[in-house]
């Protein structure tokens, strides 16, 4: 690093750090959250992510699944169907969700357990509900 930029700013002592350090988006934010079950509360398979496509009529091919999810969102958004996708990522929650209550049912002792699932699951739903009340709002504009 230049010695004369690091005296002007003396926190960029570590460039590597500042080479890696990317800022994450909110699409980013909630491409992680549906990809990574213990803070969504569900685990979405690329099986799962291959039906959700199959809503936007795009033929999905199999990748890392968080890409599959972002392909999803960049195809919706093309062919307006960005709600119809958001309503399927919201009906495979409750679908999740009806499962956990199940297995509460069926075991009890599982109760804590299941609970905090049901907690990170419904607190997931929320968000994807207020993204596609947000798109209603805001459609017009990003057309």
């Amino acid at each position: 690093m230049d010695e004369k930029k690091l005296r002007e700013n003396p926190f960029m002592t570590n460039m590597k750090f500042l080479q890696e350090f990317k800022e994450e988006t909110e699409f980013d934010k909630i491409l992680k959250l549906l990809t990574v079950p213990s803070k969504s509360g569900v685990y979405i398979s690329r099986y799962d992510i291959k039906k959700i496509s199959q809503i936007v009529g795009v033929n999905e091919p199999i990748k890392e699944r968080k890409e599959m999810l972002k392909d999803i969102f960049i195809y919706a958004k093309q062919m307006n169907k960005i709600r119809e996708v958001l309503d399927a990522i919201i009906d495979f929650i409750d679908y999740k969700i009806s499962q956990y209550e199940e297995i509460e049912d069926n075991f009890p002792k599982s109760y804590n357990i299941t609970q905090l699932w049901i907690k990170r699951a419904k607190k997931t739903k929320s968000i994807i509900e207020t993204m596609k009340k947000e798109y209603d709002v805001l459609k017009d504009i990003y057309k």
